[in-house]
């Protein structure tokens, strides 16, 4: 079967974010014009994202990266969900969409490379403030998803907002079924990361690796007064320099929102990779029933259509160290 395009477009899309690095994706190709998308039960996270919907704007960042990738030979990626819920107790990777090549209608603004460069840092930045032009072309990418981009360059703004993210770490790993969730996808060595070629490296979280092992296995040391609040300071100053902060709003409760959400995020992260903007996403504080409601408490704005889903820093850094990707052959079933 020849399957030249779909594999050149899985060359590319296979580097889309997933939440922990997770890629809870798999694909079974048809032929040269049709594949279907699978979802891997293995590769979800049932404790941290029991309603699976930033799993969901997964699927849809992978799918815009897709059309992103399938430009360039002259096509789109058409997806047709076939709107069945993530289910983390499936025994085998399950379809979710069936997707098929067709000929492209417009004309792509973005280049696929930019794929391959987008990265998450979580370096910290250099203080330099990103460009009022690129903020504003972020909050158009939104508006063309019916989302908000809202941000600030307030220093007072930018420390409450590290500040939240590093208290809802803390408190997430001190739940246990949280932390051991989370574990899972915890690759301390280099070594583990290369031979996994998912999930967390310490490298690219910027801890070593037995920091950060200790911090799973041995959770308890960090609760000790001092010790939580001198961790919790160095893990706020690995953030130093971060120039602006930026929240986001949209419909982000059934699947095919949360499917738009996604393909609106894969968009303006490569958006911002074009400008070498940056992006670190705080996922946590949005699954973090105490965090999300302090931060939709922080940022209430009566005006505000939809709720808050997101919550990120952005701005300037050296090049981060890339989080390692399984290679297509694994992601390709029968």
């Amino acid at each position: 079967m020849e399957c030249e395009t779909w594999q050149e477009v899985l060359e590319y899309a296979r580097w889309a974010p997933s939440p922990h690095n997770t890629q809870h994706w798999k694909f079974r190709l048809l032929d040269r014009q049709r594949a279907i998308l699978l979802y891997d039960p293995a590769r979800l996270l049932p404790i941290e994202d029991g309603a699976a919907r930033f799993m969901t704007a997964g699927m849809g960042i992978l799918l815009e990266m897709m059309s992103v990738a399938a430009a360039p030979r002259g096509f789109d990626v058409k997806a047709t969900p076939l709107n069945v819920p993530l289910d983390a107790s499936a025994r085998q990777p399950s379809p979710f969409a069936n997707l098929e090549l067709v000929a492209r209608s417009e004309t792509e603004p973005l280049d696929r490379e930019l794929i391959r460069k987008r990265r998450t840092s979580r370096l910290a930045y250099d203080d330099h403030p990103v460009s009022p032009v690129v903020l504003e072309e972020l909050s158009r990418v939104a508006e063309q998803f019916g989302h908000q981009f809202e941000h600030s360059n307030n220093p007072e703004e930018i420390a409450w907002v590290v500040g939240l993210n590093a208290d809802t770490m803390f408190l997430d790993l001190r739940d246990d079924a949280t932390r051991c969730e989370i574990e899972r996808w915890v690759r301390y060595s280099q070594v583990e990361a290369q031979r996994r070629n998912d999930g967390l490296a310490a490298s690219a979280m910027r801890f070593p690796g037995w920091l950060m092992r200790l911090f799973f296995k041995r959770n308890w040391v960090f609760q000790v007064p001092g010790v939580r609040q001198l961790c919790k300071l160095a893990y706020k100053r690995s953030m130093s320099g971060t120039p602006t902060v930026a929240w986001i709003s949209g419909k982000f409760q059934e699947q095919p929102d949360c499917l738009a959400a996604g393909r609106m995020l894969g968009r303006l992260w490569l958006t911002m990779t074009k400008h070498d903007v940056y992006l670190h996403p705080f996922g946590s504080v949005i699954t973090n029933p105490h965090s999300h409601q302090a931060m939709t408490k922080h940022f209430a704005n009566a005006q505000r259509p939809h709720p808050l889903w997101l919550l990120v820093r952005l701005g300037h850094s050296d090049t981060p160290p890339r989080a390692l990707r399984l290679p297509v052959a694994e992601l390709i079933v029968q």
